[in-house]
């Protein structure tokens, strides 16, 4: 087991009161694509870049038509989250290999392989109401769950692993100070392993504006 500065850290702002999460603007009138409901509405609408949406097409044959909306999705909620897309599409790739319809042996489902009542504590619905294959849905409840993670323990690999093995369990394990498990730390090493793959591919000639123009996008 590792307890290290970065549980120690993470411990601290773990008993903070957790900042209210941003809310969702109406400014759009336009309909999302995708079967939107509660609070799972676009924050900000940037333009997709061309190398994301081609990504997640060629990575997701299975989305059909439904990729270009994906894609939308991943640029809106990371942009709002301040996060990576390129780790969103790792998180994708380890969980569900692009599989829509994946469902694991927890009965987690859907592109990011979330829980249905985690789903619908993001979407505040309730399970019956919420279509956990959903990719727009799915895609967009579980970035603002693991952004929700990376506020609540400050730190990105432990926010994998609480995305990954649970934030009860993990806070559990820190605050009985008896650190990390080693078996925990699997998973943030796997999405930093197909972060690495998507951006060697991204470093190809039909992608080499991709860092560029995600840095135009966020100023």
């Amino acid at each position: 087991m590792r307890f290290t500065l970065r549980t120690a850290l993470a411990l601290s702002l773990m008993l903070a009161p957790e900042l209210p999460a941003r809310e969702a603007s109406g400014e759009e009138g336009t309909e999302v694509a995708g079967s939107l409901r509660g609070t799972l509405l676009p924050v900000r609408r940037p333009a997709t870049p061309a190398w994301l949406a081609r990504a997640v097409c060629e990575r997701g044959p299975e989305l059909g038509e439904a990729c270009t909306a994906v894609a939308d999705t991943v640029a809106e909620e990371a942009l709002a989250a301040g996060l990576d897309p390129v780790l969103v599409l790792a998180i994708i790739e380890v969980e569900s290999g692009w599989d829509p319809g994946a469902v694991s042996n927890k009965d987690a489902r859907g592109l990011m392989q979330l829980l249905v009542p985690t789903l619908a504590e993001e979407a505040e619905l309730s399970p019956a109401e919420v279509d956990a294959h959903d990719p727009v849905v799915n895609v967009r409840a579980g970035i603002r769950f693991y952004a929700k993670m990376q506020r609540r323990f400050s730190d990105p690999e432990l926010a994998m692993v609480a995305y990954n093995a649970g934030p009860g369990r993990l806070a559990r394990y820190i605050v009985a100070e008896q650190g990390v498990p080693e078996r925990f730390w699997a998973y943030p090493r796997a999405i930093r392993r197909a972060e690495r793959r998507l951006r060697a591919r991204l470093a190809e000639p039909a992608y080499t504006v991709a860092a560029a123009e995600w840095a135009d996008v966020v100023q």
